[in-house]
């Protein structure tokens, strides 16, 4: 398609097997560096959950030149913006810096990749935070522990069913040696992806790279996990009563095929056409037409392996949470029968190539994009041919996807009521 923009890169590959990736742009005096490594929750091994995002905690206390917590200080004196993130699939590491504090930020992310503070004190501090986190963020919120509960209902292969946080009795049971073994295995040059976006000089950057990450030998010993999802053929159903909630909620989600296939793309265009913004189908008629609900979801869950369609509504309280169950299906009903509007079509695609643009205007965003490309699909150039594959999707595409996705069988639902357990 005409007028698509692309965003150009360069990738080079160490000795040691670091992949880095080189988007030169000199627009703004800034530099964004991503460090990926390839492992999420889902690499874990049964017993020993939440360490994926236990070392997102660790990264922070300390290396042989960089002590605890000075990551962050280092960063944010030079007046720059770091942070970390862990999903099922894969731990990053970022830092955003004015375009001569590029050499400090290459250094600080060398150090902990080649010497990272794994001993006792730390592990067992960070241990106590993750675990107050789980609390916070999730025992003590509302709808916290349906949100844990989804996957586990809607999986059988464990890999995806446990949550991204871990098991407080598995994080509590493991040991030092333990995560010196994950750290060992997972957290090197041979398992990492670093991409460079910004004002950059493509061979000085590749030089100050080569310096400061080329002697870090590579003793990963990474495997990619089996993420196979046997096909659900019964509907899974719960309902929880959460005595943190104050009005009903409902989540529903549907199986369906992974990132970058031509149902993906479908699936999250049909995505904005029933649940992103005002006129959307979703808030239409339980906003707009009933006021049945309170807040929306609806979308893929964006995970490399299986996905689920997910569908979530926090409901009024003199509304039955059974009315809002059949509604949805009656509404999904439409779209496998009856092919989707042009006109909702053209909206749609008009949002996802604002967004792609406005997204191609910060370097930060530059270089997620190109890091969440190659440690998801494999390939940093992926990220150049998405905006054409949602634009390409037409309505018969739609409806087909949903006739395969929402069918009754291929349900997960949990319904959440407020009010005090039994």
């Amino acid at each position: 398609m005409e007028g698509i923009p692309r965003i150009s890169f360069t990738e080079y590959s160490l000795e040691n097997g670091l992949r880095v990736v080189l988007a030169p742009s000199r627009r703004i005096p800034l530099v964004h560096m991503s460090l990926h490594y390839r492992v999420g929750s889902s690499y874990e091994r049964p017993g020993l959950s939440g360490f994926a995002h236990l070392f997102e905690h660790m990264m922070f206390q300390g290396s042989a030149r960089v002590g605890k917590n000075e990551h962050g200080r280092h960063i944010d004196n030079a007046g720059g913006r770091w942070n970390a993130s862990t999903s099922k699939d894969r731990t990053n590491y970022y830092e955003t810096v004015p375009a001569h504090f590029l050499e400090l930020a290459l250094w600080l992310e060398a150090d902990r990749m080649s010497s990272l503070a794994v001993n006792e004190e730390n592990f067992e501090n960070q241990r106590q935070t993750v675990i107050e986190e789980k609390k916070q963020s999730y025992d003590n919120q509302p709808y916290g522990l349906s949100f844990l509960r989804f996957d586990d209902l809607a999986y059988t292969n464990w890999a995806y069913a446990h949550p991204i946080i871990g098991s407080v009795d598995d994080l509590e049971k493991a040991g030092v040696d333990d995560a010196r073994m994950f750290h060992r295995t997972f957290y090197g040059p041979g398992n990492a992806i670093l991409v460079l976006a910004g004002d950059l000089i493509e061979r000085d950057a590749l030089e100050a790279v080569r310096r400061h990450f080329a002697p870090i030998p590579d003793e990963t010993a990474a495997m990619e996990p089996d993420l196979l999802e046997p096909e659900q053929t019964a509907e899974r159903f719960e309902t929880m009563v959460d005595p943190l909630a104050v009005l009903p909620a409902v989540a529903l989600g549907y199986h369906m095929p992974p990132l970058d296939t031509t149902d993906y793309y479908a699936l999250s265009m049909l995505a904005l056409i029933l649940a992103d913004g005002d006129s959307s189908r979703f808030y239409r008629r339980f906003v707009y037409d009933n006021n049945w609900i309170t807040g929306l979801y609806a979308g893929p869950n964006q995970y490399r392996g299986p996905e689920l369609f997910r569908i979530w509504f926090q409901v009024q309280q003199a509304v039955t949470t059974d009315r809002i169950v059949v509604a949805v299906d009656q509404e999904l009903d439409r779209i496998r029968q009856t092919p989707i509007d042009g006109g909702e079509l053209e909206k749609a695609g008009n949002k996802v190539r604002h967004r792609f643009v406005t997204r191609l205007s910060k370097v930060a965003q530059v270089g997620e994009l190109l890091a969440q490309s190659a440690s998801l699909l494999g390939d940093p150039g992926a990220v150049n041919l998405q905006l054409e594959k949602y634009l390409s999707v037409t309505p018969e595409e739609i409806s087909e996807a949903a006739r395969r996705t929402f069918r009754r069988e291929n349900l997960t639902m949990i319904l959440v009521e407020p009010g005090k357990p039994a």
